[in-house]
């Protein structure tokens, strides 16, 4: 997250999971990707306040590194406030109050014959493996979420439905 991005149509979007989920897992974001100096006001216009040790009974995290998901099972598993990990995110879930994860995620390696429908495919099936349930809501500003348990997504669908998001725009494993 970078102050020049602040307010943009993705944060909008952001604000829009932020409402999805009020009432079932109220989203907090993850600290490490809010610069301290705009903290703020993401939290304004998002209404997504900072993960801190005061946490809900249940919740969501949002991860909102500036690029978004490293591809699974390559050498460069590094962590910054650029990209995330699958591994993190499994981590993440491993709280049982942990609802959800969402993650912004606009990464798009460039390797032959890996289009960028087929880097989402890679990263469902890896979480898939690890006995984990997802889906990406694919836009201009895509992100995956995860679940620790298969009826948890079905709830979570069930929200993104009727808020009216369109079918079209989620997408599973192939």
């Amino acid at each position: 997250m970078k102050r020049q991005y602040l307010g943009d149509s993705y944060d909008a979007v952001k604000r829009l999971w932020q409402e999805v989920f009020a009432e079932w897992a109220p989203l907090h974001a993850e600290p490490k990707f809010i610069p301290e100096d705009i903290r703020s006001e993401f939290t304004a216009f998002t209404r997504i306040p900072l993960l801190n040790e005061h946490r809900p009974t249940f919740y969501a995290i949002l991860n909102d590194p500036d690029i978004g998901i490293r591809l699974p099972n390559r050498s460069n598993q590094s962590e910054d406030k650029s990209h995330i990990t699958l591994s993190t995110i499994r981590e993440q879930l491993r709280n049982v109050a942990v609802r959800c994860v969402i993650t912004f995620d606009q990464s798009k390696y460039r390797e032959p014959g890996l289009n960028h429908k087929n880097q989402r495919n890679a990263k469902l099936q890896w979480l898939q493996r690890e006995g984990l349930s997802a889906f990406y809501y694919v836009s201009h500003a895509p992100f995956l979420f995860v679940f620790s348990e298969s009826t948890r997504m079905d709830v979570a669908l069930g929200f993104i439905r009727r808020a009216g998001v369109p079918a079209n725009r989620i997408e599973e494993q192939e």
